[in-house]
């Protein structure tokens, strides 16, 4: 797999694009350097969740929309706080639920949210030293790795999954400008051709490879870079890529907002070739949560309430704004009409997968030299603690 360095390609990408494309696109994405373990340490909570004063008054809006769940008494002794890193994006939805609506703060816990930028592996040898609780993000070569280097960590709960009713969650992008002109008009012709994906282990690696071997290819058959997930849909524009993975809001905004691309393979393609179930984002545990066992089972006992919160509104559009008011407040997702018009996260309703999955994620990272050895899946995940905190609910 071939890639180029960031800096050459945002030369690439960054075309000439409209002021109204160049503002949305904003809207959706930071940019940032990455910064030193010691650095994001320091949590830094997010501007909108600041003022705990105006988090207060714009929760107590909503409180009459609480979920019905009922919210036991806290499992720990006294109140606990919880340093983690997560995505900050659409798919931490039910994290964030649980975290605006109180539903941590009931169950004693009180989370730091560490928002600055850090790879899989900085965030890994976070939670060894102790700096980080948990992570969120992509299943990642990162966790083998950590685990060989000693680090007590598993993962606990999946936030998405490949579901049913997948949508276009995710789709396979390409310049609607090749598209048209039939340089572009299936995954055959996409041999020897730039496609961006935006991580180098995860969940859009994993996807694009099947699909590719549904026709005949590999991911040696095609030049891979990667870029960030708001870089994509200006890739595509500029027909930088002959194809490009989109996630949401990405795929919303590249096909319909921006007009520069079309889904070569949607959504309902994408879930048939990877299989229903594959986790996508998920929630993995350090040495002190998975060693405090009751302060575990609280957090996910939480987090299982947020996904119930979600799940009462996510089905109504009358009261799905009420999860996009949210997501407004703690990602750089702001944007009502994207909101209104794209494919929503798929929420894993029990915070489960089966993990055969993961053999699947080490068999790529092992292709692409990115692990040296396999681990058994029973070392990678513990459901033990979701299994009780389920009971809880």
């Amino acid at each position: 797999m071939e890639r180029m360095t960031r800096r050459r390609w945002l030369g690439l990408v960054m075309g000439t694009v409209t002021v109204s494309a160049s503002a949305l696109l904003a809207s959706c994405g930071g940019t940032g350097s990455t910064p030193t373990p010691t650095t994001a340490a320091t949590p830094t909570p997010p501007a909108a969740a600041a003022s705990p004063t105006a988090t207060a008054a714009a929760t107590a809006t909503t409180r009459a929309a609480t979920p019905t769940v009922p919210i036991a008494t806290p499992t720990t002794a006294a109140a606990s706080t919880v340093k983690a890193r997560i995505a900050l994006t659409a798919s931490d939805a039910a994290f964030l639920i649980a975290l605006d609506q109180g539903l941590f703060k009931a169950a004693g816990i009180t989370v730091d949210l560490i928002t600055a930028t850090l790879d899989p592996g900085q965030a890994i040898s976070l939670l060894g030293a102790g700096q980080l609780d948990l992570v969120g993000g992509g299943v990642s070569a990162a966790l083998v790795n950590g685990i060989k280097q000693g680090v007590a960590l598993k993962i606990v709960v999946a936030e998405t999954v490949i579901t049913q009713s997948f949508g276009n969650f995710h789709v396979i992008g390409v310049p609607k400008t090749l598209f048209e002109a039939g340089d572009v008009k299936s995954v055959a012709d996409l041999r020897g051709k730039q496609i961006a994906l935006v991580t180098s282990s995860g969940g859009d690696v994993l996807e694009t490879k099947k699909v590719l071997a549904q026709h005949g290819l590999t991911l040696k058959d095609v030049q891979v870079q990667t870029l960030r997930a708001p870089d994509v849909p200006t890739a595509l524009q500029n027909a930088a890529v002959a194809a490009g993975f989109l996630i949401e809001p990405y795929v919303t905004i590249a096909t319909k907002q921006l007009g520069a691309a079309v889904a070569l393979v949607d959504g309902t393609e994408i879930a048939r070739a990877a299989g229903i179930g594959l986790p996508i984002n998920v929630l993995s545990f350090g040495p002190r949560l998975l060693g405090d066992r009751p302060l575990a089972i609280a957090f996910l006992t939480a987090y299982l309430r947020g996904v119930a919160w979600y799940e009462e509104r996510i089905g109504d559009p009358g009261r799905r704004q009420e999860i996009a008011e949210i997501l407004k407040k703690y990602t750089p997702l702001k944007d009502d009409k994207l909101y209104a018009e794209m494919t929503w996260p798929p929420i894993a309703r029990d915070g489960r997968f089966e993990p055969k999955f993961l053999e699947e994620y080490q068999a790529l990272w092992t292709e692409l030299g990115q692990i040296k050895e396999t681990l058994p899946v029973d070392q990678l995940v513990d459901f033990s603690y979701l299994d009780e905190a389920a009971r809880q609910v």
